[in-house]
């Protein structure tokens, strides 16, 4: 057995108390860190309120979504909100260019938000891009999902 004075216990004592903390906190606290930084639509914590389009309105009443006003019968306005609420975005690694013009725009409005999140669209090659407005990073966005997030014919 290691010969150690009681103060030196002490000190082992502290540093093994310190190293369990760490391992018990510290590195679960990293690993959601690491697990943070995947992208969405709207924040994971948030409540979809309304999506608003150019000519169409997604909207919660009551217990079910709705869409003002009612448009084509193929959209399912359930499913459309919970693409909205469960998409994932992947980054995409474009040069930021002046002329890019979206051909969609969606503003979505969050439960207890006092302003909404406007997503911008633009075509890109063979898919499309998604900026939220104000920021200068974009997602990639495939053909189906861009249709039916913001009801492109």
């Amino acid at each position: 057995m290691i010969k150690l004075s009681r103060r030196n216990w002490n000190n082992v004592l502290i540093f093994a108390v310190l190293i369990l903390m760490f391992a018990l906190y510290g590195i679960p606290q990293r690993l959601q860190q690491r697990a943070a930084t995947e992208h969405r639509l709207i924040p994971a914590d948030s409540q979809l309120l309304m999506v608003g389009y150019a000519t169409q309105r997604l909207v919660k009443a009551g217990p079910e979504w709705q869409l003002q006003p009612a448009g084509s019968a193929k959209v399912d306005a359930t499913q459309l909100a919970l693409a909205w609420q469960h998409s994932q975005l992947l980054l995409a690694e474009t040069a930021p260019m002046q002329s890019r013009v979206p051909v969609a725009q969606a503003s979505v409005q969050l439960v207890g938000a006092n302003a909404p999140i406007i997503w911008l669209l633009y075509p890109d090659d063979k898919q499309y891009l998604l900026q939220q407005a104000g920021q200068s990073q974009f997602y990639q966005l495939s053909v189906v999902q861009a249709m039916q997030l913001f009801l492109l014919e």
